[in-house]
């Protein structure tokens, strides 16, 4: 506890108390990951109810700075992750060669038969089957990406026997070992979102909380379809960048840049 509170002061409790801990954390008293004493703690090295203990930490969770796990407690929240990266960049190889902490988890490694919004993002028939892969990527022990990814069955049926995506295997590297697939370009659009419940749920939100959406269709060097996904990032935990260069010829040519895809 870093600033004394005062009954006497017209600040109001839950204002001062929320200003103590916005000092430790700013000083680095409470570094990222650390995590906070419980409600009743704080109560008692303040000296007062769980009331405005409890509306400090909400209100350091709305602006960003921890975040409450239910059944873990409350965490300074880490930094959020600014890289400039190419779109067909793995999401996984950009991280571990910033160092960052992160793991994957498989929820669905399957065959199935695409819907028809798949369908049309891979130019095939719907009811085709395809391989669904859907991961939960993880920082710091936090979720903070869906990461959906659907490939026509018929040449890359295999994926779906690879057991070991939970251990952190690469798809873009796997498409180019496994299947002799040379990424080419992708399209991709970039719209902010809200969470369904299912996606709350599995990034730890509240439902409704904001997401960053982006959906892109990959083709090989040859200009085949080889990838519709969905990516669903933590909107505070990521920041996205945009380069625009000029060309020779004056014209302005834009690269999108996010924390690449696995």
């Amino acid at each position: 506890m870093s600033v004394a509170i005062s009954r006497a002061s017209a600040v109001p409790l839950h204002l001062q108390i929320r200003r103590s801990l916005e000092d430790d954390i700013a000083s680095g008293r409470l570094g990222p990951g650390a995590r906070l004493p419980t409600e009743e703690e704080y109560a008692r090295q303040f000296g007062v109810s769980i009331a405005p203990v409890r509306q400090a930490l909400l209100d350091l969770a709305s602006a960003g700075l921890v975040t409450r796990q239910k059944g873990r407690g409350t965490f300074v929240r880490e930094q959020r992750i600014e890289e400039e990266i190419d779109l067909l960049t793995s999401f996984t190889d950009s991280l571990r060669r910033r160092g960052v902490s992160m793991h994957m988890q498989v929820i669905e490694r399957a065959r199935v038969p695409a819907d028809n919004e798949v369908a049309g993002a891979l130019g095939v028939r719907a009811g085709t089957r395809v391989v669904h892969l859907q991961r939960l990527a993880w920082i710091a022990e936090e979720p903070v990406a869906i990461l959906d990814a659907w490939l026509p069955a018929a040449q890359f049926g295999r994926l779906a026997d690879f057991d070991d995506f939970d251990a952190g295997r690469s798809l873009y590297a796997t498409l180019e070992s496994e299947f002799g697939v040379r990424l080419g370009l992708a399209r991709s659009r970039i719209e902010v979102g809200r969470t369904t419940e299912e996606e709350a749920r599995l990034l730890r939100l509240g439902e409704g909380s904001t997401l960053v959406r982006i959906a892109s269709v990959t083709q090989d060097n040859v200009g085949r379809i080889v990838e519709a996904a969905w990516v669903l990032y933590r909107a505070d935990r990521f920041v996205f960048t945009m380069t625009s260069l000029r060309g020779s010829d004056g014209g302005e040519t834009v690269r999108t840049n996010r924390a690449g895809r696995a």
